[in-house]
């Protein structure tokens, strides 16, 4: 029969647990850094100084410019990926989905104006009106699409597609900012944590060898121990900036380690949501330079009400200002209609998959310094508080430690 360890036994345990207290005390610095980071979301507080907003709650606008021009713009300019996503394949999907509706529209938008003249309206023209709508379809539409294409990079920006993505999908900023950090916390978490328990260690050679038993030793030497974590973590993440060569060894950066990871994750959430042709052309339309793009689709879609025959008699019915009226109608419903075969979620998916395959390989020549300025700028600005974080933090370790071995 087992017998239960004795009080002294368990007694003389408890000195192990400094370098466990110290070593958790740097764990929980570092989670509770990146709890801050991201929440809460609204402030919480009297405004303006008294409480707290998650930082990057706070700066999002100031991480959506960084983002752009730090990582974004890396992966090659926006015609690149608007000649991915295929020209002539959207072109052939609005194809596809207008042509059975191009008679309906037509339809809803002359009863608009007026319904009893298009009721009735001899078939003759009405059938004109849709043949020719039929023929020149195909063209209005490549013209658009080319258009567009063209003049894409002075119509919208990486920092309108972040923008507008965030918008239509509320949180896509915020699985980026995880993306290029989870990790990075994750390590550093357990970097805090060995750190922390080889510093106990030591801490507890010294009380062994001194017999130390101030609180104010436990409280400060922990306080103080962990109020440099962070900012040693920094430094550690990165190191060796460039890969070190040792014969056979490699010896790498703990951040270069798990990079391969993270761009594929990176890869895969800019696919699906910024850079999908969902986003890029509804940015276009809503985003951007929405005039331009505009401009560019009246222009286009205007031949189909500048037939000499059609626009005489819709000027004679409908007159001069109901002729601008009826053009601008067309033209809002054909640029809604443009825009909802490109919503559809298998095209996207297809579309996605081969825009996630570029920005892997765009991701491999990239090198780790244009990574570790992105990092930068995420880990700084929090070094305040986890070193005032940390330093409390310790110190509740540190007397901790002195409890459990005077009391």
């Amino acid at each position: 029969m087992l017998n239960a360890p004795s009080s002294e036994s368990l007694i003389a345990l408890l000195p192990i647990l400094l370098p466990v207290l110290l070593g958790t005390a740097g764990w929980g610095t570092i989670k509770l850094v990146r709890f801050l980071a991201i929440h809460p979301q609204r402030f919480i507080g009297i405004k303006p100084y008294l409480g707290w907003q998650g930082y990057f709650f706070t700066n999002k606008n100031r991480y959506i410019d960084l983002w752009s021009r730090g990582v974004l713009e890396k992966l090659g300019g926006l015609q690149q990926i608007f000649e991915l996503i295929g020209p002539e394949k959207v072109v052939t999907h609005q194809l596809n989905y207008l042509r059975p509706q191009i008679d309906g529209i037509l339809d809803q938008i002359m009863s608009e104006k007026n319904a009893v003249l298009w009721e009735n309206l001899p078939i003759l023209i009405k059938n004109r009106f849709y043949a020719r709508a039929h023929r020149l379809l195909p063209r209005i539409i490549d013209d658009i699409v080319e258009e567009l294409g063209d003049g894409l990079p002075r119509i919208l920006t990486y920092e309108h597609l972040l923008n507008f993505a965030e918008k239509q999908q509320p949180g896509t900023l915020l699985k980026l900012y995880n993306i290029l950090s989870r990790k990075t916390f994750n390590s550093m978490g357990r970097f805090c944590a060995w750190m922390g328990f080889i510093l106990g260690c030591i801490q507890l050679v010294i009380v062994t060898l001194t017999g130390a038993d101030s609180l104010w030793f436990y409280v400060l030497w922990s306080a103080f121990s962990v109020f440099f974590f962070f900012w040693v973590c920094q430094h550690w993440i990165e190191y060796p900036y460039k890969p070190i060569t040792l014969g056979r060894w490699k010896i790498r950066s703990p951040y270069a380690k798990f990079r391969l990871a993270q761009d594929q994750e990176l890869a895969s959430l800019l696919a699906g949501t910024v850079l999908s042709p969902r986003n890029l052309f509804g940015t276009l339309l809503y985003e951007g330079n929405t005039r331009h793009t505009h401009t560019i689709i009246k222009k286009q879609l205007s031949v189909l009400v500048e037939d000499v025959n059609i626009r005489t008699f819709v000027q004679l019915t409908l007159g001069p200002i109901g002729y601008v009226e009826l053009k601008s109608a067309l033209t809002d419903k054909l640029t809604n209609a443009i825009i909802t075969p490109l919503l559809d979620e298998q095209f996207n998916n297809q579309r996605s998959q081969i825009i996630a395959v570029f920005i892997r390989d765009r991701l491999n020549t990239i090198s780790d310094s244009t990574f570790y300025t992105a990092l930068k700028n995420i880990l700084t600005p929090l070094a305040i508080v986890a070193g005032i974080g940390g330093f409390w933090i310790g110190a509740a370790a540190g007397f901790l430690q002195w409890l459990l071995l005077y009391f």
